[in-house]
């Protein structure tokens, strides 16, 4: 090839047959022998005269001879892989260049995102943005800064978008399990004894009965192959939760992010807010749920967090200390009202206030408040909050701290109420001796 070339000038003579000579010289002994080999100034000739064949007015042309540049590509690829290989596989692995093509980076995480089967691999995608600091060049230092900083807002959005992810599947599932324990409460039994009844009249309407589903029905399966939504959101936990422990740390520039962590904090901040959802306390009805069913719901939350420790190495004791100690004060972290206040604020507006009013008076046989009927008014059953079994589901809820909290209110108001009658005895002395 290089004999057919066409009438070159000097120098650009003298390197092509200085390269020529220099891959003449190369034998297989020299392989066999080990002998260590540098390639470089062979590269940099060949650099040196694609430079001069570049200029207007040389003879022999690049774009003329694109066969001998096609050879030279070739053999100096050839070279690399001789003496430069790990610059080689730096170079062919890198996928740095996806920092210029942001749009198209985050569709495709947000593609694989979507797709449950490939959740086990979209950590790849913050683990690129580690490499994006190879796109910095010293001869372009400005860009180093917005490469910088590009590559951190990336890489957090990645993992935070995961942790959202595996959030809301945990909480789809534990929303799902709170529903399944309702069922099991004793409140749910009338509907099957009303049932149980009306069969042995053998009511006349029994073909409009429809059939009550008793809790555990769920578990019944034709065939192993038939797969319920929570076995799919089990898959995709399980999934997106490999990908979130497959790497305790990612580096990115001189910063280190901790996938588990993002999980962890996303896990916290809902926990904290399905506590306070779940008290269901509306204050234009004056209606809450009853401690013990609220604490039967905490507990199956708190049973799958703790499955989570399954998927992925994170403290779930820690989200459950932070959550529920918050719980236990008037005000939460973010400056929310807490299970503690919620309740404490029933109790003394709710409750004392129909005590006072006489329509609720403590029964010693039944050790809690019931409530006195009165014709026209709105039923309402004071023992459901106020029995043993309800206190002792409150303290738990809301433990110690959450208990003085309820009764320095409670004896705050129920003194202010005394100190009210001790000034109506006062004013009323003299007609009360006579």
């Amino acid at each position: 090839m290089i004999q057919n070339l066409p009438a070159c000038p000097e120098d650009e003579g003298a390197i092509l047959s200085d390269m020529c000579s220099k891959i003449a010289s190369l034998t297989v002994k020299q392989v066999e022998d080990n002998e260590l080999f540098d390639f470089r100034a062979f590269r940099l000739d060949w650099f040196r005269l694609q430079a001069y064949m570049s200029i207007a007015k040389c003879n022999m042309n690049l774009a003329d001879n694109r066969e001998l540049a096609a050879f030279m590509d070739t053999v100096i690829f050839h070279t690399k892989m001789v003496d430069n290989l790990d610059e080689m596989l730096v170079e062919t692995s890198d996928l740095s260049i996806f920092c210029f093509y942001s749009k198209v980076f985050e569709d495709q995480f947000h593609m694989c995102l979507e797709f449950p089967a490939q959740n086990r691999y979209i950590v790849a995608f913050p683990l690129i943005c580690s490499h994006f600091q190879s796109c910095t060049h010293e001869l372009c230092p400005e860009e180093r800064h917005h490469i910088r900083e590009r590559s951190l807002s990336v890489v957090n959005m990645f993992l935070d978008e995961m942790a959202k992810e595996a959030k809301n599947i945990i909480t789809t599932i534990c929303d799902e399990q709170c529903n399944m324990s309702d069922k099991l409460l004793p409140k749910h039994c009338a509907l099957l004894i009303s049932q149980v009844v009306n069969r042995k009249k053998k009511d006349k309407n029994k073909k409009n009965m429809y059939e009550i589903h008793k809790p555990g029905i769920e578990s019944y399966r034709k065939t192993r192959e038939e797969l319920t939504t929570m076995d799919k959101l089990h898959m995709a936990l399980t999934e997106l939760c490999y990908a979130i422990n497959y790497c305790p740390t990612i580096n990115v520039w001189e910063y280190t992010f901790a996938p588990r962590e993002y999980l962890h904090q996303h896990l916290e901040s809902r926990f904290a807010r399905a506590l306070v959802g779940m008290v269901m306390y509306n204050s234009d009805t004056s209606e809450i749920a009853k401690p013990s069913e609220l604490f039967v719901s905490v507990r199956s939350y708190m049973n799958v967090l703790q499955t989570v420790e399954n998927y992925v190495h994170i403290d779930i004791t820690r989200v459950f200390n932070n959550a529920l100690l918050q719980q236990t004060q008037e005000l939460d972290s973010h400056g929310d009202k807490t299970i503690a206040a919620l309740y404490t604020q029933w109790y003394s507006d709710v409750l004392l206030r129909r005590v006072s009013a006489g329509n609720i008076c403590y029964s010693s046989n039944q050790r809690a408040f019931v409530s006195l009927s009165v014709e026209g008014a709105i039923p309402f059953n004071a023992e459901e909050f106020s029995d043993i079994n309800e206190l002792r589901a409150l303290a738990e809820l809301i433990g110690p701290y959450g208990m003085k909290m309820l009764n320095e209110n409670l004896m705050w108001h129920i003194a202010s109420q005394v100190q009210q009658l001790k000034k109506l005895v006062a004013g009323t002395k003299t007609f009360l001796l006579h």
